[in-house]
């Protein structure tokens, strides 16, 4: 059934792009021919088609049966453009008027560019943010007017005062010829396919695709029971591939490795160095921490700030201390007129919260005293790990590996047999990442579609209608996946070796361990080991010790510091309350003294006038 095109393929929706492009090529020639600097005529002549061009594809993308299939920014696009060109080929065709003398009909040609542009740049003011033309557009267009004014200023002012011509009317001008460099043409591909494809015929031979259109869309179109009988071929190789060979040498490998970390065999292999990984590794921690320098080191700041915290604490209890021995010193001196309350009584509550610092300070040192004790018992151990590393091999092995040079220990030897063991399982293991590769690329290049064709072509010989059902098929299906068999029996090998040397390595790691049981160089030497990775963790518990103590010390400075400010603010109250009493029961005792020097009598005082009076003059 025949469908109508959608409105973005209809034939004007079309034909507005074939126009587009058209004006777009030929603008391209205009350009080129400006830039080489070709006759005017000439230039105008390719405006003016250019214009053409755009009117055509603006008539076009307006027609009323595609509407709303060009946004209104692509038709002003279109009407600018088509004006831009009228005028640039009017102007053209007056600059070649210059060189004819005809200095009329150049004015009036001026005066219709002059119009052409300003019709473009009304229609740029009118235009709204969202239907906007491109910048170049725009700036190509203010530059054409540019020109044209200045142009037409200058020819009408040279008519006027010089030429006096009559400038003849618009309709009379000549029609400027249009020159078409350009020319729609569709590609022979689309346009007669069908010689195309039958000089496709060669390409289907070789089996290489067509330049163009590749291979025909068809060509491995085949019945539908080929089709069936390829799935299931398909399906059992893949399930052959999965089931009997992949995952059965996965299997064989997970068991693999969990035999070999169930005996933890790998631990018990030391490395070339003598030494095991794990110590090595200690040891480097332990060398660039400074080993047991830089934990006396850590020890010392640890005490300084042991002493300050101490010494904080006794500057807060001597505080109380003075300020109780004054109060007990006026308190003696004053008796019962000195009525403020006892120093002990106030500051019984500090004394017992200074009492609890020191009971937590003398804590701390006794637990600094017993990590210093557990440092000087570790500290020569600790010190080995700091050797380098060639050092560390030598002042642990070299004594041993001397006694054992004369010949081999049997826990060596059985280590021997060990590690032979493990390269050979390494080595099997290896082989079956090969067979699994082997097998996934055999997979990937089994292809028996052509044996299925031609085996079709062999049922439907004698009736090409005659029905083919997937199960005449199976004979094939069974010789193609016969090429699978070979792979299935290294499997199977595979299987066999590999429990054979488990089984060997089982019972090589059980004599190892017996062996290295009796060995007296071996228990040696795991001792020294042991010894050092201890050392390794005693370090780690003291350091950490170290710094727990420190953090402690700059914790519990800060608690202290705040109870000694406020011993020193209770000291100072206690110091101002006393001053004024004291002040206050020193004026109260001088005027008592007054009293008993100068008595009341007014006679007396009458009577001493004049002797006071006279020997002031006596004096005078």
């Amino acid at each position: 059934m025949k469908i109508s095109p959608t409105k973005d393929l209809s034939s004007y929706a079309l034909q507005t792009l074939i126009q587009l492009m058209l004006a777009q090529a030929q603008e391209c020639v205009w350009q080129k021919a400006a830039i080489d600097r070709l006759r005017d005529g000439t230039i105008a002549r390719l405006a003016s088609k250019i214009a053409d061009y755009y009117d055509c594809a603006h008539e076009s993308a307006t027609n009323s049966s595609i509407q709303e299939v060009y946004p209104l920014s692509w038709l002003s696009h279109l009407q600018i453009k088509a004006l831009h060109f009228h005028a640039a080929a009017q102007f053209r065709k007056s600059c070649e008027c210059i060189s004819q003398n005809k200095y009329g009909e150049e004015v009036a040609r001026l005066q219709i560019a002059n119009g052409h542009v300003k019709r473009a740049c009304d229609m740029l003011k009118g235009l709204g943010d969202h239907n906007r033309v491109s910048g170049a557009v725009v700036s190509d267009l203010k530059s054409l007017a540019h020109i044209i004014h200045i142009n037409l200023a200058r020819a009408e002012k040279d008519n006027n005062v010089i030429y006096l011509e009559v400038i003849p009317p618009f309709s009379s001008l000549p029609t400027i010829q249009k020159t078409e460099m350009v020319k729609a043409l569709a590609p022979t591909e689309v346009v007669d396919p069908v010689s195309l494809m039958m000089s496709n015929t060669n390409h289907r031979m070789d089996g290489m695709p067509h330049p163009v259109i590749g291979l025909p869309l068809f060509q491995k179109l085949v019945p539908f029971a080929v089709h069936q009988a390829a799935s299931v071929y398909a399906d059992r190789k893949e399930r052959l591939l999965k089931e009997d060979i992949l995952e059965k040498l996965e299997e064989l490998q997970e068991v693999c490795h969990g035999t070999l970390q169930s005996i933890d065999v790998f631990s018990l292999l030391q490395p070339k160095s003598g030494l095991p990984d794990a110590l090595l590794k200690q040891a480097g921690e332990v060398r660039s921490s400074g080993g047991s320098q830089a934990l006396y080191e850590m020890w010392d700041r640890m005490q300084q700030a042991s002493l300050k915290n101490l010494e904080i604490l006794e500057e807060a209890f001597n505080a109380l201390d003075d300020e109780h021995e004054t109060d007990e010193l006026q308190r003696n001196l004053y008796r019962e007129r000195w009525v403020r309350p006892e120093s002990h009584v106030l500051t019984s509550q500090w004394v017992d919260h200074g009492q609890r610092h020191r009971m937590t300070l003398l804590s701390a040192q006794k637990a600094d005293q017993t990590v210093r004790a557990k440092l000087n018992a570790w500290a020569k151990i600790i010190d080995v790990l700091v050797l380098k590393e060639e050092e560390l091999k030598s002042s642990v092995l070299d004594a041993y590996e001397a006694e054992d040079a004369l010949e081999p220990s049997p826990t060596k030897i059985a280590l021997d047999a060990l590690e032979q063991l493990i390269r050979d399982i390494e080595t099997l293991q290896k082989e079956q990442r090969s067979v699994m590769e082997q097998a996934k690329r055999t997979f990937n290049a089994d292809d028996i579609s052509p044996l299925l064709l031609k085996k079709a072509a062999q049922l439907t010989a004698k009736s090409p209608t005659a029905k083919i059902e997937p199960a005449e098929f199976e004979n094939l299906f069974l010789n193609e996946l016969r090429k699978y068999d070979s792979y299935l029996m290294t499997v199977d090998e595979q299987e066999e070796r590999q429990r054979r040397l488990l089984q060997k390595t089982v019972e090589a790691h059980q004599n190892y361990i017996l062996t290295k049981q009796n060995d007296t160089y071996t228990s040696k030497l795991d001792k020294a080991i042991q010894n050092l990775s201890q050392a390794y963790h005693q370090h780690k518990e003291i350091k950490s010790n170290l710094i727990e103590g420190h953090k402690f010390y700059s914790d519990h400075a800060k608690g202290l510091m705040s109870f000694r400010n406020t011993c020193y603010e209770y000291c100072i109250r206690r110091r101002s309350e006393s001053e004024k009493i004291v002040e206050k029961l020193s004026a109260g005792m001088n005027r008592m003294s007054l009293k008993q020097h100068y008595p009341s009598s007014t006679g007396e005082t009458r009577h001493s006038m004049p002797s006071e009076q006279q020997e002031k003059g006596t004096r005078m």
